[in-house]
């Protein structure tokens, strides 16, 4: 499928990458909204949506999250796309806040430039055409064409404060790349006490195959509304892969004072991506703010002629 991308009016388009191992609603999902409201006082911008997602669940996940007037509201609506997994892709400038680079193997991105949130992928790490810019954290990446130090930010100023706190352990396994192996559902039901809730595809959910399971594991749909009132404890469970680019629930979770407990994590001079952004957040927290005079405004402004 070949998608044209409206280069009249918008200046950027913001997305994540796209394949059929579907990311759910997950952290780049966030990351694409989060700037989406900070950019679109400074420019024109546009959001492209290419997996399993429709509007009804997009609203639902902005609203439950985030402060966001009717208006803003409207034109949220107005400026997202949805396209079902494209081929080809035709814009004038578009940043991908996943790194994407192995799941847009096989895919044609067509644009004046192309941004990258570095996110794990050393395939950036190879980037040889003069259009991309990969936006990444010095501290965590090796040099490569055209790479710019940017550490990923969270627009905290519109997140949704909670009004209240219930005492229950959440818990985060998409399929991508945080899956939770079912041994593990039974470990943490034996070291944790209280009620567990689980944020997982419904795939991957194991209530019907795995025995002893209890009813103290409770895995709802997403979005879940007003979440951050529902649990008081994260166990942040370790990433098959070792590495994790920039976790948000974690940072997250200190702004909203949650206590954050690492689970099985004896990998903490491997994952670089985890160590930095756990750094950044017990000694330089407002440094991931994302906010007025972000660096972001001058890269893009440098490179796309704003």
């Amino acid at each position: 499928m070949i998608l044209r991308l409206d280069k009249e009016n918008y200046d950027l388009w913001l997305t994540y990458s796209w394949s059929a191992n579907n990311h759910g609603l997950c952290g780049h999902t966030y990351e694409v909204i989060d700037y989406y409201l900070f950019l679109k006082d400074y420019m024109r911008v546009g959001i492209l949506l290419c997996e399993d997602i429709d509007w009804p669940t997009f609203r639902d996940s902005v609203v439950g999250k985030y402060i966001i007037s009717n208006e803003e509201l409207l034109q949220l609506e107005k400026d997202t796309i949805f396209v079902n997994r494209p081929n080809l892709v035709h814009a004038n400038n578009i940043l991908f806040t996943d790194g994407g680079a192995k799941s847009l193997m096989g895919k044609h991105i067509l644009a004046q430039k192309i941004f990258h949130f570095a996110c794990g992928d050393k395939e950036l790490q190879d980037n040889d055409k003069d259009n991309v810019y990969i936006l990444q954290d010095a501290r965590i990446y090796r040099d490569c064409k055209n790479a710019i130090d940017y550490k990923k930010r969270i627009n905290f100023d519109r997140l949704k404060k909670p009004a209240k706190s219930n005492r229950c352990n959440l818990l985060y396994g998409t399929k991508n790349c945080r899956n939770i192996p079912d041994q593990m559902y039974l470990d943490l039901l034996n070291q944790y006490d209280g009620k567990f809730m689980c944020l997982t595809n419904r795939e991957n959910r194991p209530v019907e195959r795995l025995d002893g399971l209890s009813d103290r594991f409770v895995f709802p749909e997403m979005p879940v509304p007003d979440l951050f009132e529902k649990f008081d404890r994260y166990i942040y469970t370790p990433v098959p892969r070792k590495f994790d680019c920039s976790p948000r629930m974690i940072a997250e979770c200190k702004f909203f004072e949650k206590e954050v407990v690492y689970y099985n994590i004896d990998y903490w001079d491997e994952d670089k991506g985890l160590y930095w952004r756990k750094w950044d957040i017990d000694n330089d927290f407002e440094s991931i703010f994302l906010k007025e005079g972000d660096p972001i405004l001058e890269i893009l402004g440098e490179h796309i002629g704003l």
